[in-house]
């Protein structure tokens, strides 16, 4: 529950703002399902492993947003042999999580809890888990529904039903994520959301989501640079009605699409938000407490 936590402090990040209404007069122009730019570092799993590897993985608190990917259109190489390792990783977990067999790791009529898609996640509701991948196939987030009327299964997955569940989840490439070293240091929180969902802007601690089906936008800015927007907008209104009006480059937030298979990296306390893009779009954020893993290993070499 301590990640969860970490979420209180969007409300005092965000109470703040002053903005009364969102601004939907601005000419809208932005699709989920079109291809979008890819601003953030990207590297593939081999490139990764090979810089990183012999350290444990990633480094604990790593000052900016990075993207391990599976796609062949990776900045540093395209090979398919990069491309095939990084699909073998999390395969069972892709094929239990697919959109027809998901019911089957759960007891009959399980209910999951729904939060709202504001920055605050303040609303819930709870149905079966079925029903909700119905809601799910059937209905597409749209621009100018509120986001109490945008529910979506993410950050409510700590039940003892969830946690054997995500235990075949293989963790990110991470120093923080040796959950060997002190499996307290660690959270998973599993989601699904239909194309348009997503979650407005926030921050908290730092952490990995990786993409397992369907594709997902994400949009970072550095703790330094408050995005302008309001609490309870969505973040595919802020896409069509804010972000399509920014024509200074250097005020565009980074943004990138991850893939199945695609991990991202979002540093400590920086702002960022998602939009789904397809239908069924499933994934796992882990959610890492780099702080005290770097003390608790000076303790550890200390004593």
């Amino acid at each position: 529950m301590w990640f969860l936590v970490c979420l209180v402090l969007i409300v005092a990040l965000t109470s703040a703002s002053d903005n009364s209404s969102f601004d939907q007069h601005n000419k809208p122009g932005w699709d989920p399902k079109a291809i979008h730019p890819c601003t953030i570092e990207q590297i593939t799993l081999t490139d990764f492993l090979a810089r990183y590897g012999q350290q444990g993985g990633l480094p604990p608190l790593f000052p900016r947003p990075l993207v391990i990917t599976n796609s062949h259109n990776a900045k540093k190489n395209n090979n398919n042999n990069n491309k095939n390792n990084i699909h073998k990783r999390n395969q069972q977990f892709q094929n239990i999580t697919r959109s027809d067999r998901i019911l089957h790791s759960f007891p009959d009529n399980f209910t999951v809890t729904l939060s709202s898609s504001n920055s605050f996640s303040e609303h819930s509701r709870t149905i079966p888990l079925a029903s909700y991948l119905k809601e799910v196939n059937r209905n597409p987030t749209n621009p100018n529904m509120k986001s109490n009327e945008n529910w979506y299964l993410f950050g409510e997955t700590y039940s003892s039903e969830w946690k054997n569940f995500l235990r075949s989840y293989e963790l990110p490439p991470c120093q923080a994520c040796d959950n060997k070293f002190d499996e307290n240091l660690i959270a998973l929180s599993f989601g699904i959301g239909n194309s348009g969902s997503g979650v407005q802007w926030h921050v908290h601690g730092p952490g990995f989501s990786e993409a397992l089906h369907g594709r997902k936008h994400w949009i970072l800015y550095p703790p330094d640079y408050r995005p302008d927007f309001h609490p309870d907008q969505t973040s595919l209104n802020w896409m069509y009605y804010n972000y399509s009006t920014i024509t200074n480059m250097e005020d565009k937030p980074l943004e990138c699409t991850l893939s199945p298979g695609d991990i991202l990296y979002f540093p400590n306390m920086w702002w960022h938000a998602t939009v789904n893009v397809d239908d069924y779009t499933a994934f796992v954020s882990t959610f890492t407490q780099e702080h005290l893993f770097v003390e608790t290993k000076q303790q550890r070499i200390l004593y």
